[in-house]
């Protein structure tokens, strides 16, 4: 078994409840940090949920690199891995961001 640990962060001014753990497989270590307000019935900034993932290596064999559009705004991630490990640990964090959201999210009644 692993620690899970809990943290706050405020994401455009609201505060947000995170799960964080070490994922390791072989040398690579991998710390992840997730968390949501969940859902709150708005699609846009001031109605909506608030979300928060961070990946961080720790060790391994990692390339992480932000998307820039036209303007050189950041509008996404790349991540790539080498090696085994890399993709069990690459693997094992996107699930323990997926469960972490999946756990705080809490369907807005219609």
């Amino acid at each position: 078994m692993y620690a899970i640990d809990e943290g706050l962060k405020a994401v455009n001014g609201v505060e947000v409840d995170t799960f964080q753990r070490d994922v390791e497989d072989g040398n690579v270590c991998l710390q992840v940090e997730a968390g949501t307000t969940g859902y709150r019935g708005g699609c846009c900034r001031n109605a909506g949920a608030r979300t928060f993932l961070r990946i961080d290596c720790v060790s391994g064999d990692f390339f992480f690199s932000p998307i820039t559009d036209d303007d050189g705004q950041k509008v996404g991630i790349v991540i790539a891995a080498c090696g085994d490990d890399g993709l069990n640990a690459i693997m094992k964090a996107l699930d323990f961001c997926r469960d972490a959201l999946n756990d705080q999210r809490c369907e807005v009644d219609d």
